[in-house]
């Protein structure tokens, strides 16, 4: 009787094996299929590029040299163990500084960790210090500043801290004044015969809304740039004109712009006796008989006569 009732269970056992086959197989199936897919997913991350984006790559440029010492630049130096060889100096405009028993030192345009290698080595060739542990840190870098001037709410010098676009200067020197030009000079120092001396090197418009622009407003600001936003220049209409004044200058501006600036001639004025005050290089006032198409530059008085007839 057990052995019926064993074989029974036995046969009960198959058939379940056997029904639930298909289902076990589908799981393993999508469990195969799953595995795949992380694995595969998996070994595309592992295939993913390591070099970083042109983005990236400007930024850790443009913070590369933000390490390195240059003339003014205050260095924090320490000797551990010996706090007399401890100093607190600033590179002088010659590149160098002076340590206690090894002298001085040429630092200029080298990093931090690479200004305390030079001084162990010196205190070890000097046979000062068997192990001599340096640390160097860089305190305030004058070197690494740039100078915002005109007609800015905040002008002056400010620290070159990372990367800094032109935008971003403008902006910490509190943004442009009323009384700003249209035009904003990028002072920059270039190397001739040896000597570095201050050129512009570029001149960009003051037009936020002006796509053209964006380009010029992204780009970076290098240490020792000089930024000069200038005071606005006007024109001057007088004489037989609805509208007479001080105006600002405009690009490509003409006496026929300036007439209508000015609200037109009245009645009684004359487009044949129109002459511009102008001032020469001299400092002498040179009056000009001028037509409609004639220039009109900065700080020019144009002047609209009465008919004679």
């Amino acid at each position: 009787m057990l052995t019926s009732k064993s074989s029974c269970w036995s046969l009960l056992w198959v058939c379940l094996f056997v029904l639930m086959s298909p289902v076990m197989a589908q799981n393993s199936g999508a469990s195969s299929e799953q595995a795949s897919t992380h694995l595969k997913a998996d070994s595309q991350l592992m295939k993913l590029p390591s070099k970083p984006s042109a983005a990236a790559a400007e930024f850790a440029a443009a913070d590369a040299g933000f390490d390195v010492a240059g003339e003014g630049d205050q260095l924090l130096i320490t000797v551990f163990g010996q706090p007399d060889l401890g100093a607190d100096v600033v590179v002088g405009t010659n590149g160098s500084i002076s340590l206690p028993l090894v002298g001085t030192l040429m630092v200029k345009g080298k990093t931090a960790s690479e200004i305390a290698n030079l001084f162990a080595d010196r205190l070890l060739q000097g046979q000062y210090l068997l192990n001599p542990k340096v640390a160097v840190k860089l305190g305030q870098q004058i070197s690494r500043s740039f100078s915002v001037l005109g007609e800015v709410l905040r002008p002056g010098r400010f620290p070159l801290q990372g990367s800094i676009t032109v935008l971003d200067a403008l902006s910490l020197a509190g943004g442009v004044s009323p009384r700003a030009d249209k035009y904003l000079r990028i002072l920059r120092r270039t190397g001739v015969d040896g000597q570095t001396e201050l050129a512009q090197f570029a001149s960009i418009r003051l037009d936020f809304d002006d796509e053209k622009n964006q380009e010029q407003f992204i780009a970076k600001i290098l240490p020792n740039d000089v930024l000069i936003v200038g005071q606005q220049k006007n024109f001057y209409v007088y004489g037989e004109v609805r509208r007479p004044g001080m105006y600002p200058m405009e690009d490509e501006l003409n006496v026929m712009r300036v007439l209508s600036i000015g609200g037109g001639m009245t009645e009684r004025g004359s487009n044949s006796r129109i002459v511009i005050h102008r001032k020469a290089l001299d400092g002498q006032i040179k009056e000009i008989s001028a037509r409609i198409t004639d220039v009109v530059l900065p700080g020019d008085v144009v002047f609209i006569n009465e008919r004679i007839f």
